[in-house]
């Protein structure tokens, strides 16, 4: 057996995944020529994160709290005296990871992109490209990391993401007077089916937008937020792009194989952010291969357990998150601005303050019951929250 574990990504939650496989011979590989290129995330999360991945000389800037914009002109400031994000250099932010990963005995292949793979007695034979030949290696169990367009997952038939979210973003020469505060825009003539931002970077601004599919093109709502911002004359330094997976597949594992992170759409459903989920989710994955290999099990019956100890940690918060988001995207202007009017007040705000980004749905509960005039916004799926299911 050439590599007991192959990971397909080099990405963040592929090294992390092999940062915590230190028993195991483990090679990740990575399609792209460098780690961490291209960026295609907003880069802001918890500060657990970046505990998680040692990570703290990624940090660019502390974010305290938020402006929402509603589509009548509202603005529902929140602001704590605690970080409740922070904003990190992807690019740098992944380089640690892959640091870790090697210092852990992971061998990282760039430019080298799985083909396919066929089943060879209790293990697998893997297609891959590099150096411009097709090559092959075999491997007991192979761990999908490769992004919301997961070739691992395809191949086992293991289904894809509910939806997609389409994103664009630049990163301006301007600095924002507030750096500790995000702004957040929401409607459908700014970002149907999303949001948008303005966050502060220190002494840049990255300016981004969402849109469900059948929107159109994101770039065109990115240029009108620049514009109606006052940023038009502002020199853009880089623009990038990405897609959101949003609703986990059928299954995560099949014999041989398991998909973590972006590849098994453990994003969450309100922020898009999958750097936590994907991380915790990667913990189990590593746990669920450990056990693998000292068993000599990698069938799906027993893979399974990776899956039942993610959807433990995490599946409630992302449906619940599902179900907050179908009734957000359900929504138009109109009732968006009532929502505005009934959440901009003391008792509201005071509630939003303790929010966590990694736990939004925690908010849903106490919300309600606090403005209880919330439930006709959406009667049905906001009585499932308030009760807890």
């Amino acid at each position: 057996m050439d590599s007991q574990i192959i990971i397909s990504g080099g990405g963040p939650i592929g090294s992390y995944l092999a940062s915590n496989l230190k028993e195991c011979s483990v090679q990740i590989m990575e399609e792209h020529s460098e780690i961490g290129k291209p960026v295609q995330c907003t880069g802001l999360v918890h500060p657990r994160v970046v505990e998680l991945a040692n990570a703290e000389e990624s940090v660019l800037n502390v974010i305290k709290g938020f402006r929402l914009f509603f589509p009548d002109g509202r603005v529902l400031e929140v602001k704590t005296d605690e970080a409740k994000a922070v904003v990190i250099d992807r690019c740098r932010f992944d380089n640690i990871c892959c640091d870790s990963a090697r210092k852990s005995g992971a061998v990282i292949n760039t430019d080298s992109r799985i083909i396919d793979f066929k089943r060879e007695h209790n293990g697998l034979a893997v297609s891959y490209m590099a150096d411009n030949k097709n090559n092959e290696i075999n491997t007991n169990l192979l761990i999908g990391a490769d992004g919301y367009k997961s070739h691992v997952g395809t191949c086992a038939g293991l289904g894809c993401a509910k939806e997609i979210v389409r994103g664009i973003q630049a990163d301006l020469e301007v600095t924002m007077p507030d750096q500790d505060l995000v702004e957040v825009y929401v409607g459908k003539e700014v970002a149907p089916g999303f949001f948008a931002w303005i966050l502060p970077c220190g002494e840049f601004t990255r300016v981004g937008v969402g849109i469900s599919k059948g929107n159109g093109i994101p770039s065109k709502y990115l240029d009108s937020l620049i514009e109606k911002r006052g940023f038009g004359e502002v020199n853009r330094t880089q623009t990038y792009s990405g897609v959101i997976p949003i609703g986990y597949p059928k299954s995560t594992y099949a014999d041989n194989i398991m998909i973590v992170g972006d590849a098994a759409a453990q994003t969450k459903p309100l922020s898009g952010g999958g750097l936590y989920t994907g991380m915790q989710c990667a913990k189990y994955a590593a746990e669920t291969a450990l056990d693998a290999v000292n068993s000599n099990n990698y069938s799906a019956a027993f893979l399974s357990a990776y899956e039942e100890k993610w959807k433990s940690e995490i599946g409630k918060e992302l449906d619940r998150g599902m179900i907050i988001r179908k009734v957000f995207t359900g929504m138009s202007d109109k009732r968006l601005d009532e929502a505005g009017k009934l959440l901009d007040k003391p008792e509201a705000r005071e509630i939003i303050a303790t929010g966590d980004i990694d736990h939004p749905s925690k908010l849903a509960r106490p919300l309600l019951k606090s403005v209880p005039s919330l439930m006709k916004l959406a009667p049905g799926a906001l009585k499932t929250l308030l009760l807890g299911r």
